[in-house]
Protein backbone atom coordinates (compact mmCIF):
# COMPACT_ATOMS: atom_id res chain seq x y z
CA UNK A 1 0.00 0.00 0.00
CA UNK A 2 2.67 2.14 0.78
CA UNK A 3 4.29 1.97 -2.14
CA UNK A 4 1.19 2.42 -4.56
CA UNK A 5 0.40 5.63 -2.55
CA UNK A 6 4.23 6.83 -3.31
CA UNK A 7 3.65 6.13 -7.34
CA UNK A 8 0.08 8.30 -6.58
CA UNK A 9 2.13 11.06 -4.94
CA UNK A 10 4.82 11.18 -7.94
CA UNK A 11 1.83 11.03 -10.44
CA UNK A 12 0.15 13.40 -9.08
CA UNK A 13 3.04 15.70 -8.59
CA UNK A 14 3.97 15.76 -12.11
CA UNK A 15 0.79 16.54 -13.52
CA UNK A 16 1.03 19.43 -11.23
CA UNK A 17 4.25 20.89 -12.64
CA UNK A 18 2.72 23.04 -15.48
CA UNK A 19 1.24 25.19 -12.76
CA UNK A 20 4.62 25.42 -11.11
CA UNK A 21 6.13 27.80 -13.93
CA UNK A 22 4.68 31.47 -14.35
CA UNK A 23 5.88 33.94 -16.99
CA UNK A 24 8.91 34.93 -15.05
CA UNK A 25 10.55 31.41 -15.08
CA UNK A 26 9.41 30.99 -18.68
CA UNK A 27 11.74 34.38 -19.61
CA UNK A 28 14.74 32.47 -18.88
CA UNK A 29 16.47 30.97 -21.87
CA UNK A 30 15.79 27.12 -22.39
CA UNK A 31 14.22 26.24 -19.50
CA UNK A 32 12.99 22.95 -18.85
CA UNK A 33 9.58 22.03 -20.42
CA UNK A 34 9.10 18.83 -17.84
CA UNK A 35 10.77 17.52 -15.73
CA UNK A 36 15.10 18.28 -17.16
CA UNK A 37 13.53 18.22 -20.88
CA UNK A 38 14.85 21.30 -22.21
CA UNK A 39 16.11 22.45 -25.47
CA UNK A 40 19.56 22.57 -26.13
CA UNK A 41 20.85 20.20 -24.10
CA UNK A 42 22.94 16.72 -25.08
CA UNK A 43 20.85 13.60 -25.17
CA UNK A 44 23.74 12.30 -23.20
CA UNK A 45 22.48 14.95 -20.19
CA UNK A 46 19.43 14.25 -20.47
CA UNK A 47 18.37 11.69 -17.41
CA UNK A 48 16.80 8.51 -18.15
CA UNK A 49 15.64 7.95 -14.69
CA UNK A 50 11.67 7.89 -13.86
CA UNK A 51 11.09 7.61 -17.36
CA UNK A 52 10.08 3.41 -18.08
CA UNK A 53 9.36 3.59 -22.25
CA UNK A 54 11.80 5.06 -24.75
CA UNK A 55 10.95 4.49 -28.35
CA UNK A 56 11.65 6.27 -31.51
CA UNK A 57 8.50 8.66 -32.19
CA UNK A 58 6.04 8.96 -34.45
CA UNK A 59 4.63 12.72 -34.34
CA UNK A 60 2.34 12.71 -31.41
CA UNK A 61 1.70 9.19 -32.46
CA UNK A 62 2.03 5.75 -31.46
CA UNK A 63 5.86 4.16 -29.98
CA UNK A 64 7.58 2.77 -33.09
CA UNK A 65 11.13 0.96 -32.10
CA UNK A 66 12.02 0.48 -28.41
CA UNK A 67 15.33 2.64 -27.66
CA UNK A 68 17.28 2.21 -24.47
CA UNK A 69 17.40 5.59 -23.75
CA UNK A 70 17.64 9.45 -25.21
CA UNK A 71 21.58 8.15 -26.35
CA UNK A 72 20.04 6.23 -28.65
CA UNK A 73 18.38 8.54 -31.01
CA UNK A 74 20.25 8.32 -33.79
CA UNK A 75 18.11 5.26 -34.51
CA UNK A 76 15.39 6.70 -35.08
CA UNK A 77 14.59 7.69 -39.04
CA UNK A 78 15.29 11.66 -39.07
CA UNK A 79 11.82 13.53 -40.20
CA UNK A 80 11.46 16.53 -42.55
CA UNK A 81 14.09 18.89 -40.42
CA UNK A 82 16.35 16.02 -39.93
CA UNK A 83 15.05 15.71 -36.03
CA UNK A 84 15.20 12.22 -34.97
CA UNK A 85 11.83 11.89 -32.06
CA UNK A 86 12.44 9.92 -28.99
CA UNK A 87 9.06 9.04 -27.36
CA UNK A 88 8.79 8.60 -23.40
CA UNK A 89 6.57 6.86 -21.24
CA UNK A 90 6.12 6.96 -17.63
CA UNK A 91 3.61 5.78 -15.05
CA UNK A 92 3.16 2.63 -16.95
CA UNK A 93 3.54 0.44 -13.88
CA UNK A 94 0.69 2.38 -11.70
CA UNK A 95 -1.73 2.15 -15.25
CA UNK A 96 -1.15 -1.25 -15.25
CA UNK A 97 -1.75 -1.51 -11.67
CA UNK A 98 -5.56 0.09 -12.09
CA UNK A 99 -6.38 -1.53 -15.25
CA UNK A 100 -6.04 -5.32 -13.51
CA UNK A 101 -8.37 -3.86 -10.72
CA UNK A 102 -10.68 -2.60 -13.20
CA UNK A 103 -10.81 -5.78 -14.90
CA UNK A 104 -11.26 -8.00 -12.14
CA UNK A 105 -13.41 -5.86 -10.06
CA UNK A 106 -15.28 -3.90 -13.14
CA UNK A 107 -14.83 -0.43 -11.25
CA UNK A 108 -12.32 1.63 -12.33
CA UNK A 109 -10.43 2.54 -9.02
CA UNK A 110 -9.80 6.11 -7.42
CA UNK A 111 -6.15 6.60 -8.77
CA UNK A 112 -6.57 5.61 -12.35
CA UNK A 113 -6.82 9.18 -13.08
CA UNK A 114 -2.83 9.53 -11.55
CA UNK A 115 -1.72 7.04 -14.20
CA UNK A 116 0.13 6.74 -16.95
CA UNK A 117 2.22 9.37 -18.92
CA UNK A 118 0.03 12.57 -17.87
CA UNK A 119 0.77 16.89 -18.23
CA UNK A 120 -1.56 18.47 -16.00
CA UNK A 121 -3.57 15.18 -15.32
CA UNK A 122 -4.27 15.16 -19.37
CA UNK A 123 -2.46 11.60 -20.70
CA UNK A 124 -0.06 12.82 -23.71
CA UNK A 125 2.48 11.13 -25.66
CA UNK A 126 5.66 12.94 -24.87
CA UNK A 127 8.93 13.18 -27.04
CA UNK A 128 12.15 14.86 -27.47
CA UNK A 129 13.27 15.85 -30.52
CA UNK A 130 17.46 16.08 -31.63
CA UNK A 131 19.59 16.33 -34.35
CA UNK A 132 22.04 14.52 -35.98
CA UNK A 133 24.20 15.73 -32.80
CA UNK A 134 22.29 14.92 -30.31
CA UNK A 135 21.01 17.72 -29.04
CA UNK A 136 17.41 18.79 -28.15
CA UNK A 137 15.73 21.06 -30.85
CA UNK A 138 11.97 20.03 -29.94
CA UNK A 139 10.01 19.22 -27.22
CA UNK A 140 6.49 17.64 -28.25
CA UNK A 141 3.16 17.19 -25.87
CA UNK A 142 -0.02 15.48 -27.87
CA UNK A 143 -3.05 14.93 -26.67
CA UNK A 144 -2.67 11.36 -26.12
CA UNK A 145 -5.50 9.61 -29.18
CA UNK A 146 -5.81 6.18 -27.65
CA UNK A 147 -7.29 7.66 -24.12
CA UNK A 148 -10.79 6.21 -23.22
CA UNK A 149 -13.69 8.46 -24.74
CA UNK A 150 -14.18 10.90 -21.73
CA UNK A 151 -10.88 11.75 -21.51
CA UNK A 152 -10.06 12.84 -25.05
CA UNK A 153 -13.33 14.69 -25.37
CA UNK A 154 -11.81 16.84 -22.97
CA UNK A 155 -8.09 17.12 -24.98
CA UNK A 156 -9.04 20.57 -26.26
CA UNK A 157 -8.86 21.38 -22.63
CA UNK A 158 -5.13 21.45 -22.18
CA UNK A 159 -4.59 24.68 -23.66
CA UNK A 160 -5.83 26.46 -20.57
CA UNK A 161 -2.91 24.96 -18.22
CA UNK A 162 -0.20 26.35 -20.73
CA UNK A 163 -1.11 29.29 -21.71
CA UNK A 164 -0.45 30.57 -18.15
CA UNK A 165 2.98 29.70 -18.83
CA UNK A 166 3.62 32.50 -21.41
CA UNK A 167 2.67 35.89 -22.12
CA UNK A 168 1.90 37.15 -25.65
CA UNK A 169 0.41 34.71 -27.31
CA UNK A 170 -1.09 35.68 -31.04
CA UNK A 171 -3.70 32.86 -31.92
CA UNK A 172 -5.51 32.57 -35.38
CA UNK A 173 -8.99 30.84 -35.57
CA UNK A 174 -9.55 28.44 -38.87
CA UNK A 175 -12.64 28.22 -39.82
CA UNK A 176 -14.43 24.90 -40.80
CA UNK A 177 -13.13 23.25 -43.91
CA UNK A 178 -15.55 21.42 -46.15
CA UNK A 179 -17.58 18.77 -43.87
CA UNK A 180 -16.23 20.04 -40.19
CA UNK A 181 -19.27 20.77 -38.10
CA UNK A 182 -19.34 21.47 -34.19
CA UNK A 183 -19.12 19.41 -31.81
CA UNK A 184 -22.80 20.20 -30.10
CA UNK A 185 -22.56 23.97 -30.65
CA UNK A 186 -18.68 24.39 -30.31
CA UNK A 187 -16.02 24.44 -33.19
CA UNK A 188 -12.18 24.94 -32.37
CA UNK A 189 -9.40 25.19 -34.74
CA UNK A 190 -6.90 27.32 -33.38
CA UNK A 191 -3.31 27.87 -33.88
CA UNK A 192 -1.42 29.76 -31.11
CA UNK A 193 1.80 30.90 -30.84
CA UNK A 194 4.19 33.17 -28.62
CA UNK A 195 8.40 33.75 -28.63
CA UNK A 196 9.87 33.63 -25.48
CA UNK A 197 13.51 34.70 -25.77
CA UNK A 198 15.01 31.78 -27.92
CA UNK A 199 12.33 29.44 -27.83
CA UNK A 200 8.96 29.61 -29.77
CA UNK A 201 6.22 27.63 -28.09
CA UNK A 202 3.09 26.68 -30.53
CA UNK A 203 -0.41 25.86 -29.92
CA UNK A 204 -2.63 23.79 -32.43
CA UNK A 205 -6.42 22.70 -30.50
CA UNK A 206 -9.23 21.23 -32.32
CA UNK A 207 -12.78 20.43 -31.41
CA UNK A 208 -14.72 19.23 -33.84
CA UNK A 209 -16.27 16.57 -36.21
CA UNK A 210 -14.44 15.63 -39.19
CA UNK A 211 -16.07 14.51 -42.82
CA UNK A 212 -18.26 11.60 -42.33
CA UNK A 213 -18.41 12.20 -38.73
CA UNK A 214 -21.73 13.03 -37.55
CA UNK A 215 -22.35 10.98 -34.09
CA UNK A 216 -25.01 9.34 -34.89
CA UNK A 217 -25.57 5.85 -36.40
CA UNK A 218 -28.12 4.97 -39.23
CA UNK A 219 -30.71 4.76 -36.91
CA UNK A 220 -30.12 8.23 -35.43
CA UNK A 221 -28.55 6.99 -32.17
CA UNK A 222 -25.86 8.35 -30.49
CA UNK A 223 -22.03 7.24 -31.63
CA UNK A 224 -19.59 7.92 -28.90
CA UNK A 225 -16.18 8.93 -30.01
CA UNK A 226 -17.19 10.44 -33.33
CA UNK A 227 -15.21 13.59 -32.89
CA UNK A 228 -11.95 14.80 -33.17
CA UNK A 229 -10.98 16.49 -29.67
CA UNK A 230 -6.96 17.09 -29.54
CA UNK A 231 -4.23 19.44 -28.52
CA UNK A 232 -0.43 19.57 -29.97
CA UNK A 233 1.91 21.55 -27.47
CA UNK A 234 5.61 21.92 -29.13
CA UNK A 235 8.41 24.26 -27.96
CA UNK A 236 11.07 25.08 -30.55
CA UNK A 237 14.71 26.11 -30.97
CA UNK A 238 13.55 29.41 -32.72
CA UNK A 239 17.24 29.89 -34.19
CA UNK A 240 17.24 25.91 -35.54
CA UNK A 241 13.55 26.59 -36.96
CA UNK A 242 14.85 29.63 -39.05
CA UNK A 243 18.34 27.92 -39.81
CA UNK A 244 15.88 24.91 -41.43
CA UNK A 245 13.79 27.01 -43.10
CA UNK A 246 16.56 29.39 -44.99
CA UNK A 247 17.71 26.10 -46.54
Amino acid sequence: MHKLFSKIIAAAGLSGLLLAAGPAMAQEAFKPDFRDLALGKSAADLSPADYDVFACGSDGGPPLAQLTGWTDFAKCAPDARGLHEVYVAFGTDLKAMADRVQDQFHDEPWYKKFSGTRVAGFPVVMSMLFDDAGIARGFRVVTDQRAPIDERAHAYMLPFRVKPRFDGWVCTDTPPADGETPVGKVFINQQCSVTVGPKLVTLDTHLFRKRGQTGLDTNGQPVRGEFESLTRWETWDKAFLDKTAAK
